[in-house]
């Protein structure tokens, strides 16, 4: 799967950056001199949302790659891309060699290895249970269900202007005296310094300072926690500060906000690109929803994944194959409207939903709705919803 993914990540890098004519099947053949099948088999491959193990079928063979990246050579490519897509070109030849020296053995054993019971998944999340259980003893904190409810749609007084809308918290969230303390992070999508830009809350306050505005009550354990909120460079960070603790307690938390910024950056680039969510403490349910509205969600292709977060919290940029996880989250699509939002991870998950609709003044039957549940989400990786635009 790695070898799919960094193939992927490399020659979409070297079909980017030629001329936008040579970036489909027949300008691509008539700008490298290259025959159209080998062309036709990239750019088609290339254009699907992510890397599958059927993606080392359905690219060219190791020949054709090979004559692929000569051609390119000549056309104002950064030589360094070219050498880092070779020795990817290398790995794949080298696994070709492991497994009997051709595409169509390996097609042979992914058709065998899909008739088989998916075993592999339990196995995986036995094994994510096991860190679960590490990391709770060593970080003195644990939730039950940590929720993640997106809603994005084009801002109705000018539809140059994107809007974010996000509810997250944590059900059952148990803190020991001396543990670590809560903190909600959102990966905000935009430039805190803006001035069209900074997140706020709900009813429009400042996402600075003391913030209880922030809580979203019906969903929050009483008494109500002190929330301090702070953010730069598209970060923004609550602090929930409970009183002195005595001995362990168990808390439910809600808070919301929201955030707009330019539809597309200096470079013409779509800003509604990927939404994260981090894993910051053990947690043994996650609920990743994003809903759509009906504009938005007709021109892009969504999919999800799971990567490791350097320490600072960035990723690797179009190198995500590098900090991609083995065992990858599924993507669900819930439809038109919140007629299927119920979770048996959360039971008041609906209402949750129906709630922040409400509140938001929005009608939710002109939304579309994913998600993305995993039990015993990873500690510290960041679950990922990229949108891709559709072209036309």
């Amino acid at each position: 799967m790695r070898i799919a993914e960094r193939l992927r990540a490399d020659l979409g890098g070297l079909l980017r950056a030629l001329p936008e004519q040579a970036q489909a099947a027949s300008g691509l053949s008539r700008y490298l001199d290259v025959v159209r099948p080998t062309c036709q088999r990239i750019v088609q491959t290339l254009a699907e949302p992510a890397a599958t193990p059927e993606t080392l079928v359905s690219l060219p063979g190791v020949r054709g790659l090979e004559q692929f990246l000569e051609a390119v050579r000549g056309h104002g490519v950064p030589q360094q891309a070219i050498e880092i897509a070779a020795a990817a070109v290398r790995q794949f030849e080298a696994f070709l060699d492991q497994i009997g020296g051709s595409q169509a053995k390996l097609a042979a054993r992914l058709t065998t290895s899909r008739a088989r019971p998916e075993a592999g998944s339990l196995e995986a999340e036995a094994e994510r249970a096991g860190l679960f259980e590490a990391a709770a003893r060593v970080t003195g904190r644990r939730i039950d269900t940590a929720v993640s409810l997106h809603v994005f749609q084009p801002a109705a007084d000018d539809d140059s202007m994107l809007e974010r809308m996000l509810a997250h918290g944590v059900i059952g969230s148990r803190i020991r005296p001396g543990g670590m303390p809560m903190v909600l992070c959102s990966g905000n999508t935009l430039t805190l310094e803006q001035p069209d830009g900074p997140a706020r809350l709900l009813d429009d306050a400042p996402a600075a300072g003391k913030t209880q505005s922030a809580i979203l009550a019906p969903f929050t354990t009483r008494p109500l926690p002190t929330v301090t909120s702070r953010g730069s460079k598209g970060k923004l960070v609550q602090v929930i500060d409970p009183d002195s603790l005595s001995g362990e307690i168990e808390l439910d938390i809600m808070l919301g906000e929201r955030s707009r910024h330019p539809m597309y950056d200096e470079s013409g680039a779509t800003t509604f690109d990927e939404i994260w969510t981090l894993v910051n403490a053990p947690t043994r349910q996650l609920i990743f929803d994003v809903y759509v509205e009906e504009r938005l969600e007709r021109r892009f292709r969504p999919s999800v994944d799971a990567q490791m977060w350097y320490p600072n919290l960035s990723s690797p940029g179009d190198d995500r194959w590098i900090t991609r996880f083995p065992s990858q989250p599924r993507l669900q699509l819930l439809g038109r409207g919140i007629s299927q939002a119920a979770s048996p991870a959360y039971s008041r998950h609906a209402a949750l939903t129906a709630f922040f609709f409400e509140r938001l003044g929005l009608d939710p039957n002109r939304f579309v709705g994913f998600r993305s549940e995993v039990a015993y989400p990873i500690w510290r990786a960041g679950y990922r919803m990229a949108f891709e635009a559709v072209e036309g």
